[in-house]
């Protein structure tokens, strides 16, 4: 009689427990709740036009090559800020592509104080980027610089004073993309939780 007792007693805790799982393979005592989100991890560039057909590795290249050069270009802007205090008329097209489309409408946004004055001096604020509205100092000016002069055949990278590069080649790559008809798109994730004791 002894033995049948352990059976029932068992069997039902079995049976709960194995209904209750996480998405990670944890027993959960108090139940479990769902949380759904997007996988940006696992995102990828579809068509516009075809929503079947994802963009190519010849896609992904060329809009990932010309983010390079757009990187070597805004350097190389720097560069000339930090050299001679001009930007060269090579350089100008690019420099006001910058200033009115990763500058005003992405970093600092339309509103700011940091967009008056000339395209060279709106480039030199966000050359040594801070939270003053002001024109940078010499000083700023000097250590955003040592991130593309070299003193003593070394840059500095000083931390908080100018821009994330990457975030700009991030931002070029993106354009490109939807420039020809790709969008980013998101997987919906579901995963399950375990609940917690007071919940």
């Amino acid at each position: 009689m002894a033995k049948v007792k352990v059976i029932l007693f068992v069997v039902p805790i079995i049976a709960i427990i194995s209904t209750s799982c996480s998405s990670r393979g944890e027993y959960c005592l108090f139940g479990t709740f769902k949380s759904t989100f997007h996988d940006y991890r696992n995102a990828y560039w579809q068509s516009v036009d075809n929503k079947k057909s994802k963009a190519s590795k010849l896609d992904i290249k060329k809009c990932s090559q010309e983010a390079e050069n757009a990187r070597i270009v805004l350097i190389n802007i720097f560069t000339q800020l930090c050299t001679d205090g001009h930007i060269s008329q090579e350089y100008l097209p690019d420099a006001v592509w910058i200033q009115h489309n990763y500058i005003e409408d992405h970093y600092f946004g339309k509103s700011t104080k940091k967009l008056t004055g000339t395209t060279e001096q709106i480039l030199t604020k966000f050359l040594a980027y801070d939270d003053n509205d002001n024109f940078p100092s010499a000083d700023r000016l000097n250590k955003a610089c040592a991130r593309y002069i070299p003193k003593d055949d070394i840059l500095y990278d000083y931390e908080g004073i100018g821009p994330d590069i990457p975030f700009y080649t991030n931002y070029y790559f993106e354009q490109c993309m939807i420039k020809n008809n790709f969008e980013s798109i998101a997987p919906v994730t579901t995963k399950t939780y375990c609940n917690g004791i007071g919940w």
